[in-house]
């Protein structure tokens, strides 16, 4: 279970769902044990009315005076009363008999028992000396109308508890909601973030997070700072290298060079490959401008680098070919995967004939296929051509270290990295899967 959210809801609400049902066991059964304790009060009351109806004569012991309702078969009050062998027992029990427990002399017990027709009695037992004699005192009382009354009142109880506990599950769901709102108000500026619309966190949090939120605006003014530093430094570089290219150039067309062939494409040609190359870096770094921390578009920012390449080697007339999902999924670091993208297209291009194939796809990671109709690369050469000082053709222009910088992002990334021969171009296919 990795949503907070619902750890939580889940969790209070079975805690709730526990505390009402323990209230709910301890409610009633302390509704049922008053009302048992009621009816126990009347037994020992009509104990005490027994034994002081109990005469004795001549002929022994015998009850002179009971209450109507124990001369009615099967009322649900009844009586035993022992003395000595001699047994009396209420008119109501018809044929029936209650439970004998041996009791002493002022020694009261209370049990539960069947009675006649089954019926649920409350048998309260008790002993007294009267007369000099022991008299065993033997009071039950029907329990059924009690307990249905007991059982429409859990019935109404339960309705109530369970009203209760939704409308305290809603509650604490909205508020559980609300307590997490500020997470959601978090997530939505870091997609606003990774899409560039802002260049911090708002640190307007609760006080729990907002150490975190903090320490994220530091790292990412950090990471902003090195990133326009490594541009200023590029865009520098280029900038210092294209004076002395002009100086070049002009050597080239003086006229004492400009009339000997050789010599001036031996000026020339290294030159303009430097000028090609600053003038790739420099577009490239314009196109990885951002900040730090935003995700990478594969559906809008490959046609971006496809439309560059374009540019770049617009000399060539070069068809390049996309297939691949429409914008709207971002996928990894944005710098990380420019890089690695930029570099599988300038290979391609650098080495293609006439044409240059992308295609990608989005299922469960990004699948990157970049393929060229140049002249390919031997089976027995395609593991060394990804170590940084491999070079194939000395003459292409770049430093070689295309294929060496996808390779440590795709490890890096925990992708798999596969160069072979593309079926329909037949020249170099790379294929990159990340997870």
């Amino acid at each position: 279970m990795s949503s907070l959210k619902l750890r939580l809801a889940v969790g209070l609400s079975l805690s709730l769902l526990l505390l009402l049902g323990l209230q709910y066991w301890l409610v009633s059964g302390a509704i049922r044990d008053t009302a048992e304790g009621y009816v126990a009060e009347r037994l020992r009351h009509d104990t005490e009315g027994l034994l002081a109806g109990l005469t004795f004569g001549p002929d022994g012991p015998r009850m002179t005076a009971s209450d109507a309702i124990y001369r009615r078969p099967y009322s649900g009050h009844y009586y035993r009363v022992q003395v000595g062998d001699r047994i009396i027992r209420s008119r109501s029990l018809w044929d029936a008999d209650l439970p004998r427990p041996e009791v002493a002399v002022g020694e009261v017990r209370r049990r539960h028992a069947d009675g006649p027709r089954d019926q649920p009695l409350l048998v309260r037992s008790a002993a007294f000396r009267k007369s000099g004699e022991t008299v065993r005192v033997v009071a039950a009382e029907d329990l059924s109308s009690l307990k249905d009354e007991l059982t429409a009142f859990q019935w109404r109880y339960a309705l109530v508890s369970l009203a209760v506990a939704a409308a305290l599950l809603a509650i604490q769901w909205a508020l559980i909601a609300l307590g997490l709102r500020p997470l959601s108000d978090l997530r939505d500026e870091i997609g606003a973030l990774e899409r560039g619309d802002r260049q911090g966190l708002s640190e307007d949090v609760p006080a729990e997070i907002r150490p975190l939120v903090r320490e994220l605006n530091r790292l990412l003014g950090v990471l902003g700072e090195r990133l326009e530093r490594s541009r200023n430094a590029l865009g520098n570089l280029a900038h210092g290298l294209k004076s002395p290219l002009t100086r070049l150039f002009q050597s080239a067309e003086d006229p004492a060079i400009a009339t000997d062939g050789e010599p001036r494409q031996e000026i020339l040609e290294p030159a303009r490959a430097i000028q090609d190359r600053i003038d790739r870096e420099l577009g490239r770094a314009r196109l990885a401008a951002g900040a730090p921390g935003q995700r990478f578009d594969p559906g809008r920012e490959i046609p971006a680098l496809i439309r560059t390449m374009e540019r770049i080697h617009a000399d060539r007339n070069l068809t390049i070919r996309y297939h691949g999902p429409d914008p709207g999924t971002p996928f990894g670091d944005r710098e990380d995967l420019l890089e690695l993208a930029g570099n599988l297209l300038d290979n391609a291009c650098k080495w293609a004939t006439s044409e240059v194939r992308v295609t990608l796809a989005l299922d469960r990671g990004m699948d990157l296929t970049v393929a060229d109709d140049g002249p390919g690369v031997p089976v027995a050469h395609r593991d060394g051509l990804l170590g940084r000082e491999s070079r194939l053709d000395e003459t292409a222009e770049g430093q070689g270290l295309g294929l060496a910088i996808v390779g440590d992002i795709v490890e890096a990334y925990g992708g798999r990295l596969e160069l072979g021969e593309s079926p329909t171009l037949h020249g170099l296919a790379v294929h990159v899967v990340l997870p």
